[in-house]
């Protein structure tokens, strides 16, 4: 297939937008409250007393919040779009810290309410409905804890996310056996149908998260073509589709990557592709070296095999063709999903005006400064380097990027473009906020932030 250009259609992502968010939130909610109104939809008039109808209410309330923490990870395309895997990360803890509190206060509830109190606890002459639900709060005690305790920790992240997810399906499958046996709400045939229904749901997620995507990787793997080592402490990887026309993508989404014989080895990381979308037999990743497994990346020999699942994410300039032009800010390896826009708009001979504004503690931390140059010639293109230690060579922008250096590259009526900011957290929040303060529309500011998954 050589290096001739394929031109396909888009990926659609018409699901990452404001609307698509909060039709997300509002699915949510109704994972939470549906089972508690079939509740008090079935039970008659003297079936709950109201310490039961409190412990009750309670653990219905966590027991979807549990579902609804698995199945944000579960790699759900348009949720991914809609937010981004760190978004969606960062809610999936603060879901799982709710469910715990959640947990605690049913189990308060029940031991006010129950005759037997603490001996409810004595695993041996209990109810195995007790059992499994003593049983799922330990493993949820004890998967929060493991979390919450992880950067002080430090373990090694492939075996942390094991044993994460062991105890995460020890915790559902637990607590969705405690509902089941407590048989008071199965009795009920609306609520039958819901917990079924959860159980085949959750099922299915799982099925087709470590069955279904690994065997389509499998048929759609490529070789590891090169391994260049980049400035700034980063490392640039070739792929080349093995016997398939390629993986088509937008530019801009991420995949997560797999090294070895199989496409069922457990180590992958998620990272955000640097080449054009009009190429899809040839994908470049550069990624920087934070990590273990990173550091590990620069020591790949050509000629490996390589599973992709992907491509993922909604941070692409794909349905935005009306744009004025786009303005694309990044600070350190967040530059590789811009660098894939930039490149993708080069190769369609986009003719409108495009800013990147490029940002790193010094000269020698600026990644990919040849292939900006290369895409700047085939673009209308304004770079603009900005180095926060510069040394006394140094001619170009210093500091950070501020408000006043906004003012001086963007146009006059900055609210007609589109802005694509990717990096550190703080640096995205504080450009946006920049953004916002001249007037330009929420819609129209983009962001991916980058951090540790």
């Amino acid at each position: 297939m050589g290096t001739e250009m394929i031109r396909r259609k888009p990926v659609t992502t018409h699901v990452h937008g404001p609307a698509a968010r909060i039709g997300w939130f509002l699915l949510y909610l109704e994972a939470l409250l549906v089972p508690l109104f079939l509740t008090w939809l079935s039970l008659g008039p003297r079936d709950p007393k109201p310490g039961e109808a409190v412990a009750l209410s309670l653990g219905l309330v966590a027991f979807s919040a549990l579902v609804v923490a698995v199945i944000l990870p579960a790699r759900v395309s348009p949720l991914i779009a809609a937010f981004g895997i760190e978004t969606i990360l960062r809610i999936h803890r603060s879901i799982a810290k709710a469910a715990v509190v959640l947990v605690v206060l049913h189990l308060v509830a029940v031991l006010i309410e129950d005759r037997r109190h603490f001996a409810v606890f004595d695993l041996a002459h209990t109810t195995w409905a007790a059992r499994a639900a003593t049983c799922s709060t330990l493993a949820l005690v004890l998967m929060v804890g493991l979390a919450i305790t992880r950067p002080t920790r430090q373990p090694r992240y492939e075996g942390w996310r094991l044993v994460h997810n062991a105890l995460a399906w020890i915790v559902l499958l637990t607590a969705w056996l405690h509902v089941w046996w407590l048989r008071h709400l199965i009795s009920k045939p609306l609520l039958t149908i819901w917990f079924c229904g959860t159980g085949l749901l959750v099922a299915a997620l799982t099925v087709r998260r470590w069955l279904w995507l690994p065997l389509r990787a499998s048929r759609r793997s490529y070789l590891l073509d090169e391994v260049r080592h980049e400035p700034g402490d980063g490392v640039t990887l070739t792929i080349r589709a093995d016997r398939h026309a390629g993986v088509p993508f937008n530019a801009g989404q991420f995949a997560w990557l797999k090294f070895g014989s199989t496409a069922f080895v457990f180590e992958e990381h998620p990272f955000s592709i640097s080449s054009t979308a009009q190429r899809p037999q040839v994908k470049q990743f550069t990624i920087k070296a934070l990590g273990d497994y990173t550091e590990l990346l620069s020591g790949l020999r050509p000629g490996r095999r390589v599973f992709l699942d992907g491509p993922y994410g909604g941070f692409t300039i794909e349905g935005y063709d009306g744009s004025s032009g786009f303005v694309m800010i990044a600070a350190g390896v967040g530059i590789t999903p811009l660098l894939s826009m930039l490149r993708t708009l080069a190769d369609r001979r986009d003719r409108r005006r495009h800013w990147l504004i490029v940002a790193a503690r010094t000269v020698e931390e600026l990644m990919l400064r040849p292939e900006i140059e290369e895409v700047r010639q085939r673009l209308n293109l304004k770079v603009v380097e900005v180095i926060s230690r510069p040394g006394p060579e140094w001619i170009g922008e210093a500091g950070r990027i501020s408000g006043e250096l906004l003012n001086r590259y963007l146009p006059r009526n900055p609210a007609r473009l589109n802005y694509f900011l990717c990096g550190p957290a703080p640096m995205v929040h504080a450009v946006s906020h920049e953004l916002s303060a001249r007037g330009v529309p929420l819609r129209r500011i983009h962001t991916e932030r980058f951090g540790a998954v």
